[in-house]
């Protein structure tokens, strides 16, 4: 339990870092098999953000 509390289990795109961003693409791209989901598509969004 105190597990839990430590890490949250959802955090917003937009509060993601850089490495959070990367680290949740490969998992989506795995999970989706692509990255055409509207999520995929705002986590892209996101790091395009980030990277500018």
């Amino acid at each position: 339990m105190a597990e839990e509390q430590e890490k949250p289990k959802n955090k917003k795109i937009g509060k993601m870092t850089l490495a959070e961003v990367e680290t949740a693409l490969k998992k989506t791209e795995e999970h989706m098999q692509g990255l055409s989901s509207r999520y995929a598509q705002a986590l892209l969004a996101r790091k395009a953000e980030l990277s500018a």
